[in-house]
């Protein structure tokens, strides 16, 4: 079904070779729930026609990128809060946006394969075939970073506790902002195609990169026994920070710079 999905399939027809069992139903269901605009319009107890009821020529990429983007962001943002408040209820909430961001990229990914096959539809997009070979890309990496949140947010659970006030807090909430500014940045430099900003990317990396060195020196000092654990934070940010290069590198040739 998301293969149909994804390949710009208007009308799904799910055909069982027999009665279809509940488990099996709720599973297609659930399938449903997670591709925007697809609702199940007919169903018996053998089969169920599935239908897309959005108008593509309403939708537009770079909308469903910015929100990609903000919900990602927001996530590593709220990874670092729940380590420092451990809430669990947090990381849950964290979990549920990641599923969110999948379900935004599976649109986009439908939108763009749809207006590579059909020229009227990219030029109500404003998009050449390089165009949407780059968008497919960057909401790639973007569901990447939301990806590397989840990761960070459930070792941060496996860490004993970190005070908010301390040394680890500070560099904590400085990588917070500073990989918010960079994915911020990241995007502008994307949607218009600003080198400059695709070169203060690296500049931010850097400082990112750093910190996180440092962080996880001070976390093995103060949490020996959570030595893997704080390896693996330093990991996700790193990841994550390499993301944002990733999307700015489609505007600039930058990777060259921090190599």
């Amino acid at each position: 079904m998301t293969g149909a999905y994804l390949f710009g399939y208007d009308l799904i027809v799910v055909q069982g070779k027999g009665r279809i069992s509940y488990h099996d139903r709720e599973l297609l269901r659930k399938a449903v729930r997670q591709l925007v605009g697809l609702e199940i319009v007919e169903e018996d107890s053998r089969s169920l026609l599935v239908q897309f009821l959005l108008e593509p020529t309403t939708l537009e990429p770079e909308k469903i990128l910015r929100r990609m983007h903000i919900i990602a962001r927001g996530m590593y943002a709220d990874a670092i809060t729940a380590l420092l408040e451990r809430d669990k209820n947090l990381v849950r909430m964290i979990v549920q946006r990641d599923e969110e961001v999948d379900r935004f990229y599976f649109l986009l990914v439908r939108l763009i394969r749809s207006a590579l096959l059909d020229s009227s539809l990219a030029s109500k997009y404003h998009l050449g075939p390089i165009d949407c070979l780059d968008y497919r890309v960057a909401s790639n990496v973007l569901e990447t970073v939301g990806d590397y949140s989840v990761e960070f947010a459930k070792n941060a659970q496996k860490m004993s506790v970190v005070k908010g006030t301390d040394e680890v807090g500070s560099q904590l909430r400085i990588i917070s902002e500073s990989l918010q500014k960079c994915q911020d940045l990241a995007v502008r430099a994307f949607l218009t195609r600003n080198a400059k900003d695709a070169r203060d990317v690296v500049t931010l990396y850097r400082e990112i990169t750093q910190t996180a060195r440092d962080l996880e020196k001070a976390l093995v000092e103060k949490l020996p026994s959570d030595v893997s654990v704080a390896l693996a934070t330093g990991a996700s940010i790193d990841k994550i920070a390499r993301c944002q290069v990733d999307i700015a590198d489609l505007v600039a040739p930058v990777y060259p710079i921090i190599r």
